[in-house]
């Protein structure tokens, strides 16, 4: 239990708590100035409960209060009972890292540190968040393998609950709680297997990881890829085969030093009998025509034809003028036989050069084979260089298509694992379930009970197991107001009470803001004090509620229950003067 709350600055005022039914009371008048239009602190509930979650451990933002100027220099001492004894808290605003612990702290696993300035021991947050999870909840953090199992802060956010965050569902303490940590708290508080609502959140997160690099591969981020692992192998043994080729190509490649030179010559010789080629089809023509126009030159002139001019040409030149028949013969063999001499000569002439030319061919043709058998059996050095980056290349291409080809086996054997593991933890996970229904009995009856207390109707408390894990809700039928949502949260926090009180590690004390009355109907806010009251001091637990006077219900008390609410009002508070509040200041 609480046992006080105090500070080091005077104008605290101190609040001492005792077992059962506590009330801090913020007196406020009817129709007076709205919360919004006052001071941050005003009356100081909302600040009390941030002071208990202050010493008790939790984080301090920028926008904490305790980061308040005015607060400079403050402490803020909680007394507290661990496991049965007490010990005493106590956390400056000026350093929030530590928590000084005054008590007997060999009964508690703490890594204690000596602070030689103020004579004192101290741990820090992390350390009294640990130790703190075992001593009030009996669960032992090991290894980061737990990692889904609840944290103390955690936990205790639902014994303390905090703004109106922590007023708007049964099962959660404020709205963005990860899905793992409202799993496994209320598989802690109900009494289920916290180690199956672990796994199964760790199955959640495999999957997640699944999708997310499939998304990723899919969507390009590693390289955008079919995920058929059929065409994979397939483009993997083709790029193989690809290497290998590019890699035979190497081991068997010869550099020639002069292999550029060589290929030059070797264009040269090219030209050349190219050259040759092209004038010995020339002169094969020309022998051609010589040849045949030897064979069609003939001495003898056709004396008839001869005649037959002359006989013409007499008649149109006259004998003076005209030569002899004999001399024109005598004349024509001379030509012809000047002719045939000339041909004749030529025709030998070029059957020399065509013989040279072929001669020639046939050398040049030589020497271009025996370059080319150097050309064939090496290579130049740019050749080279230019194969080994054919093959640097491909070999990328092979390793990426194995990374891929990988990536998608890895994701389907993934996927087949994570089903089994699945299909696993839900058949133990089922068997556990089975066999806690005493557990679950006790809970739904619990709340059952709470909900007829404040309404006519009972409400329901659904505790299922799904293949997602477990799974909560809760009803009252009555209305769908807000106020029967905050009803909801009150009926479900006395179950949790109810519940932890009977186990060796419990807090044992439950702490609700006026939050958790805002809206609801004057009749349950009346029952649900009467319930707290009547539980807390029943069972032997320890009830807080801070709450406004204009809340109140008194018109819905009997006598008995009036007195024994004003007998548990351990604090007045005021937000109408400066100095009223719990604070003490007002900014």
């Amino acid at each position: 239990m609480i046992h006080s709350v105090r500070s080091n600055n005077p104008k605290f005022k101190p609040v001492v708590f005792h077992s059962g039914f506590n009330v801090v009371l913020a007196d406020r008048k009817r129709g007076s100035d709205t919360e919004e239009k006052r001071t941050r602190n005003g009356a100081g509930k909302t600040t009390l409960v941030e002071i208990i979650h202050f010493c008790l451990g939790s984080q301090v933002t920028r926008n904490s209060v305790f980061k308040n100027e005015n607060l400079k220099g403050w402490s803020f001492i909680l007394e507290i009972d661990v496991r049965g004894k007490a010990y005493c808290i106590e956390r400056f605003t000026d350093c929030p890292g530590k928590l000084y612990i005054d008590g007997e702290l060999s009964s508690l696993d703490f890594d204690c540190k000596y602070d030689q300035i103020k004579h004192r021991y101290y741990v820090s947050p992390g350390i009294f968040n640990k130790v703190m999870l075992t001593e009030f909840y009996g669960i032992e953090m090991v290894d980061n393998s737990q990692q889904y199992l609840p944290t103390f802060r955690e936990l205790i956010s639902y014994a303390v609950r905090k703004n109106v965050e922590g007023y708007k569902s049964a099962f959660e303490f404020f709205s963005r709680q990860k899905a793992s940590s409202v799993q496994a708290c209320n598989a802690y508080f109900l009494n289920l297997s916290m180690e199956y609502a672990a796994q199964f959140q760790s199955l959640k997160e495999k999957k997640k990881g699944i999708d997310d690099y499939k998304h990723a591969a899919q969507s390009g981020v590693i390289g955008a890829f079919s995920l058929n692992i059929g065409e994979l192998s397939t483009e993997v043994i083709t790029r193989q085969n690809d290497v290998d080729a590019l890699k035979e190509q190497l081991e068997a490649f010869q550099i020639h030093p002069q292999y550029e030179e060589i290929s030059k010559d070797a264009n040269d010789l090219t030209e050349r009998i190219h050259s040759c080629t092209n004038m010995l089809i020339l002169r094969q023509q020309l022998l051609e025509r010589y040849e045949t126009s030897y064979s069609d030159e003939t001495p003898e002139l056709p004396i008839a034809d001869i005649e037959k001019i002359y006989s013409e040409a007499g008649i149109l030149f006259r004998d003076s003028i005209l030569q002899p028949l004999s001399d024109v013969i005598n004349f024509h063999k001379t030509i012809v036989a000047n002719r045939r001499e000339y041909l004749h000569s030529e025709i030998i002439s070029l059957r020399k050069e065509i013989d040279k030319l072929n001669e020639q061919i046939e050398n040049l043709s030589s020497q271009r084979a025996e370059l080319m058998k150097v050309l064939e059996t090496h290579g130049a050095l740019a050749e080279y260089v230019l194969i080994q980056d054919r093959y640097a290349k491909a070999k990328q291409l092979l390793e990426d298509a194995k990374k891929r080809l990988e990536s998608a086996e890895y994701i389907e054997d993934s996927k087949s694992r994570l089903k089994i593991e699945s299909q696993e933890l839900l058949l133990k996970s089922r068997q556990d379930y089975t066999e806690r229904i005493q557990t679950r009995e006790q809970a739904i009856s619990l709340f059952k009970a709470n909900t007829e207390f404040l309404y006519p109707e009972a409400g329901t408390l659904t505790i299922d197991l799904k293949e997602s894990g477990y799974s909560f809700g809760v009803d009252i039928k009555s209305s769908r107001s807000q106020g029967v949502n905050y009803m909801k949260v009150f009926c479900y926090d006395m179950v949790l009470a109810e519940l932890g009180h009977s186990k060796a590690h419990y807090p044992d004390f439950l702490v609700h803001d006026s939050t958790i009355f805002d809206g609801v109907d004057e009749r349950q806010v009346a029952r649900a004090l009467m319930l707290a009251q009547l539980k807390s001091v029943e069972l032997g637990f320890q009830y807080i509620c801070l709450i406004n006077s204009d809340m109140v219900p008194y018109q819905e008390f009997d006598d008995e229950f009036t007195k024994q609410f004003n007998d548990s009002i351990v604090l007045r508070i005021s937000d109408e003067q400066e100095d009223g509040g719990l604070l003490g200041i007002r900014f």
